[in-house]
């Protein structure tokens, strides 16, 4: 029998978000003719850090990449949709709404209910809210 200690290796949403918000301003500077600095940075930041810090998090979720921002006991909890209303929800969590949100959907919707609460126990957005990278 074959027993072994799997250290999943760590990165950061934060340092990967940074490494974007900064090509980001090298394009939009090249661009414009001239650095845009700052203003570039907080662009990227309003137009993309909470889609991309939703996509570290269901690689962490699903077990492709651990990010250090998000706890250990999350990481490869969640399998890739298999029936249509998982793949409903985690759309939804892709579009960026909240559990409440979601969970408002589904009822208008009439999706079960029942479901719909296992798939957001798992996904755990409540717990996974990122601050954005400039204030």
């Amino acid at each position: 029998m074959c027993c072994y200690d799997f250290t999943p290796v760590s990165a950061s949403v934060y340092d990967q978000a940074w490494r974007e918000a900064f090509r980001h301003k090298w394009i939009e500077s090249q661009k414009r003719g001239f650095d845009l600095g700052r203003a570039a940075i907080k662009d990227w930041d309003e137009r993309h850090f909470k889609k991309f810090y939703r996509w570290c998090h269901w690689q962490h979720l699903t077990g492709r990449q651990f990010f250090k921002e998000f706890p250990e006991e999350h990481f490869d909890r969640v399998m890739d949709p298999r029936d249509e209303i998982e793949q409903l929800v985690i759309g939804q969590f892709w579009d960026g709404l909240e559990n409440l949100e979601i969970f408002n959907c589904a009822l208008g919707c009439g999706w079960p209910t029942d479901q719909v609460r296992v798939v957001l126990s798992r996904l755990q957005i409540n717990e996974a809210r990122l601050s954005p990278l400039v204030s």
